[in-house]
């Protein structure tokens, strides 16, 4: 007899019935269909204090290294809820800039995004493990990914020079990346 996991709605006498009649021909293709099995992708475990320093590439000489404190909610699980999204920059224990965004999550659990306030919002991906935005500033292209390994919170953010599009290939000059990497220092917030 065939067991299958209790996750999988099936009708299991019509099932029975089906492989009693071609177990050789139905079987292969049920395996096949049901293994691998995609599950939705867990979201990452950003809640809690995370702190590190922030380097920007290429690096300028004697430049003033950045504190980072980063003040982030769980991934919103709820439509409508949104959580904090606080990040502190630092220069020599002097704050020189706070941003005081919110993560956000619109109808169904892909539709993320940053409320940066003042009406500005910015569309949020997670993409297996990552959450990547990407939005224009200006005559920039940014492309921010965040991931989260253990008690360890990886942030880049690449900017590039925006071109118009033509046919073809554009190319776009890469202009900087703004690398952030963070410890985890309390769970809560």
């Amino acid at each position: 007899m065939v067991m299958f996991p209790p996750t999988y709605a099936v009708d299991r006498r019509l099932l029975q019935r089906t492989l009693k009649v071609s177990r050789l021909v139905l079987l292969p293709a049920l395996l096949l269909t049901w293994g691998p099995v995609a599950r939705a992708q867990a979201a990452p475990d950003i809640a809690g204090v995370w702190k590190g320093t922030l380097v920007n590439l290429p690096l300028r000489p004697n430049a003033t290294p950045v504190q980072v404190t980063m003040e982030l909610g769980a991934v919103p699980t709820a439509d409508g809820q949104c959580v904090p999204w606080k990040t502190t920059y630092s220069e020599r224990d002097t704050v020189r800039a706070t941003k005081n965004y919110r993560l956000c999550r619109g109808t169904g659990a892909q539709s993320l995004y940053v409320d940066e306030g003042d009406g500005v919002t910015l569309q949020t991906s997670l993409l297996g493990d990552v959450l990547v935005s990407s939005f224009k500033a200006g005559r920039v292209l940014l492309v921010t990914h965040l991931r989260v390994r253990g008690d360890t919170l990886e942030e880049e953010i690449i900017t590039a020079e925006d071109l118009p599009a033509t046919e073809g290939v554009v190319t776009m000059r890469s202009r900087s990346i703004q690398r952030l990497q963070l410890t985890r220092v309390r769970r809560e917030i």
